[in-house]
């Protein structure tokens, strides 16, 4: 895979997490799930 390739792929991801973001922003719970999940790893 060329750097083109995970350039889009990256920007693809960033997008996606921004949307995430924005649906977690309505529920504080849902919110403080996923950042345990990320400590947890």
């Amino acid at each position: 895979m060329d750097t083109h390739e995970f350039v889009e792929k990256f920007q693809e991801n960033m997008k996606k997490a921004e949307k995430n973001k924005r649906r977690g922003k309505g529920s504080p719970e849902a919110r403080l799930a996923t950042k345990q999940h990320g400590t947890n790893k």
